[in-house]
């Protein structure tokens, strides 16, 4: 999951005023307030609309906002609500937050498995990063979203328009308001990559992550695969970046230098390092906020340059 600026693009005009949008949550209301026992449920539009589904694609550049997976050329998006409009899992008394159902900030893209509930392939991993091997064999679960939305213990949930949102203290993480590198880290073992994430920070944050990583399916045996594949991709390049530029020191070597002076090896180590310099480039693109996992593929980065940094000096 990749923090997202929501307002670096417009809100979609169907959602703003004079749109769809207001209009629908006009009608929306006047249904909950229709005596009539016989009425059918209402049924929202405003959301699906064509300007609403091109600005989630671009915001987010055609990945699923929970999972990062890219889903313009593999599968169908859902238009999710991060606050579900109709119904929610966790308080059978609550009838959703329909007034939310046209909003803008509450519509996020999903993938259909971190959306739609039901039976998935999952690998279970503590936040123990050095305890891996419950994880080795995933386990069938329930997982993705659909209705969920569970609060911390100390939050209070709006009941109606006229409730405080902000005070529900929410425990789903959403890219466009949290940090998601507060709350999930990954699993790197240059020996062996797994693409696992896990909850970190202090324990409020971990709560969140947890159960993000969970209700989402972030593990799922799949997306974990997939990541997993990446992983071993820039193992592969970053050790071929180490391994370049220690030939090339090789060959600058006054010594080396001399010997293959006048030879058509004299500029071997100019194509090296052109080598180099392409090998890194990749490295950087895939941190890129258009590529798929691009969050994970940051934080290795990061790690992949702490490894090369030099021991700190002892003092004397």
């Amino acid at each position: 999951m990749r923090r997202v600026d929501r307002t670096s693009i417009a809100a979609p005009q169907s959602l703003e005023p004079g749109g769809a949008g207001p209009d629908e949550r006009k009608k929306a209301a006047d249904h909950r307030t229709d005596p009539d026992p016989k009425k059918k449920a209402f049924k929202y539009k405003a959301y699906k609309g064509a300007d609403v589904r091109l600005a989630l694609e671009t915001l987010f550049h055609g990945k699923c906002a929970y999972c990062e997976a890219p889903y313009a050329a593999m599968m169908p998006v859902d238009i999710e609500h991060y606050r579900p409009k109709g119904a929610v899992a966790e308080d059978d008394t609550h009838e959703g937050y329909w007034w939310l159902a046209m909003a803008w900030d509450n519509l996020l893209p999903s993938c259909i498995d971190c959306n739609r509930k039901r039976e998935q392939r999952l690998f279970r991993v503590s936040a123990n990063l050095a305890d891996l091997a419950a994880a080795t064999k995933p386990v069938r679960l329930q997982a993705g979203k659909k209705d969920s939305f569970p609060l911390a213990a100390t939050g209070t949930r709006a009941r109606d328009e006229t409730g405080d949102v902000t005070a529900e203290h929410a425990l789903l993480l959403d890219p466009c308001r949290d940090d998601p590198a507060r709350f999930l880290c990954y699993s790197f073992d240059p020996a062996h990559p797994a693409g696992l994430i896990v909850p970190t920070g202090a324990p409020g944050d971990a709560e969140r992550g947890a159960v993000s990583i969970q209700i989402f399916g972030l593990n799922r045996q799949r997306l974990v695969e997939d990541r997993t594949r990446l992983l071993r991709r820039l193992e592969f390049l970053g050790d071929m970046a180490i391994d370049l530029a220690a030939s090339i020191a090789r060959l600058e070597e006054p010594a080396a230098k001399d010997a293959i002076a006048g030879t058509p090896a004299e500029g071997v180590s100019t194509r090296l390092r052109l080598l180099r310099d392409r090998t890194l480039q990749e490295l950087k693109a895939a941190t890129d906020e258009r590529s798929p996992y691009a969050s994970m593929a940051s934080a290795w980065l990061d790690a992949f340059k702490a490894r090369l940094a030099p021991p700190p000096t002892a003092a004397p």
